[in-house]
């Protein structure tokens, strides 16, 4: 009995921190580089390469826009309130607050999947990097946000540090 064969298509259901995104505008893209250093021999030279780090990226493209959106986009911005709590706008926050506390899961759901999760990418502690810019134009708008993979511990020495693709499953005891 052959497999089957999967070609994936289609879009996905993007969630950060369990918040959908609502609408792609285009294409979500993920990418996962090795890192190698060099091991070498005495007098032999390059021998093996070790893994050193992983540099892993998730490009999302958002078609919808509202404060939320924005500060998923920026997490630095800082809510603007008027006298009885609502949220009026944002601004800029303060500066030298750290990348890792505004950290968030981002989880990449194929849509032509299901209920199966055996393609899920999951981005432990992911942090927009780049430049937030909107257009304002006669066609739709769509923004980029490009997230950058920090490591979820300081443990070289354990797995799960930056993403997983399939469904996290608990260890048997």
């Amino acid at each position: 009995m052959s497999e089957a064969i999967k070609i994936p298509f289609g879009m996905a259901q993007i969630t950060v921190n369990g918040e959908d995104v609502g609408l792609q505008g285009d294409a979500a893209v993920f990418s996962a580089t090795p890192t190698y250093i060099d091991v070498e021999v005495y007098e032999m030279g390059v021998y093996d390469k070790a893994l050193e780090k992983w540099e892993v990226m998730l490009t999302v493209r958002f078609a919808q826009e509202d404060y939320s959106k924005f500060k998923m986009a920026m997490p630095h911005l800082e809510e603007l309130t008027d006298v009885e709590g609502n949220v009026t706008g944002l601004t800029d926050g303060k500066l030298m607050q750290r990348a890792r506390d505004k950290a968030v899961e981002v989880v990449v759901h194929p849509i032509e999947a299901g209920d199966s999760k055996e393609f899920d990418v999951t981005v432990f502690k992911a942090f927009p990097v780049g430049t937030f810019e909107r257009t304002y134009g006669k066609e739709a708008s769509v923004y980029e946000v490009e997230f950058m993979a920090l490591p979820r511990t300081g443990n070289i020495n354990q797995h799960g540090n930056y993403f997983r693709i399939g469904e996290e499953v608990a260890p048997v005891i």
